[in-house]
């Protein structure tokens, strides 16, 4: 069985700019330089979350021009834009894997597609759910010999306390190997919600 561990949480934004500024002051923390995703029409800021885990808050980047498909995590979807345009939102959780072809077997999932990314000297493979896929299917994302974000980033003292994950029974179904990590919580629900408690400098946070 390929490992299949929590990898990092995503927070959209309306902008960057816009933010990485807001999440700070929730959180107390000034956000990490991250990169851009070429080909994908994005960019991010990072936080450390502990050991193997952290933070993304991704954006649409106006300097790249349109990519050819949808930018991901719903990002150009006008239900997520309105949300964004609040303040940002969990928009999704990644979760890690030795082996993209065999994790997404092993979860009952056809092969899918799985994009190579590459930023500088980093490269990594991720596989986003498919349009048959059920709801709730995780992003899967596999770092190969680099190491995850999370060993290179400062530790700041943020911490995730729990993950909730509500699905439908048949995402449930796939997700049910998570349910070993202590901080994720598996739930029943008519669709996808998504909310994390995070121990920060300034207090609980949750993020929804």
């Amino acid at each position: 069985m390929p490992t299949l561990e929590l990898d990092h949480l995503v927070i959209g934004a309306s902008s960057l700019e816009a933010g990485a500024p807001a999440l700070a002051a929730l959180t107390g923390v000034e956000l990490e330089a991250g990169g851009r995703h070429d080909g994908f029409g994005t960019h991010n800021r990072l936080l450390s979350l502990g050991p193997a885990t952290y933070l993304e808050l991704i954006a649409a980047d106006p300097d790249q021009p349109p990519p050819a498909r949808p930018r991901p995590f719903g990002l150009d979807e006008p239900e997520v834009i309105e949300r964004m345009a609040l303040r940002p939102r969990l928009l999704s959780y990644v979760v890690r894997t030795d082996d993209i072809a065999a994790a997404r077997t092993a979860l009952g999932l056809s092969a899918g597609r799985i994009n190579i990314m590459r930023r500088g000297n980093l490269q990594w493979k991720i596989s986003l759910p498919g349009r048959d896929d059920p709801p709730g299917t995780p992003i899967l994302i596999e770092w190969g010999d680099n190491p995850n974000p999370s060993s290179t980033l400062p530790d700041r003292g943020l911490r995730l306390a729990g993950l909730s994950i509500g699905v439908p029974e048949a995402g449930a179904r796939i997700l049910a190997p998570l349910a070993a990590d202590r901080r994720i919580r598996i739930e029943a629900a008519g669709k996808v919600n998504l909310a994390a408690e995070l121990e920060t400098p300034a207090g609980a946070v949750r993020l929804d």
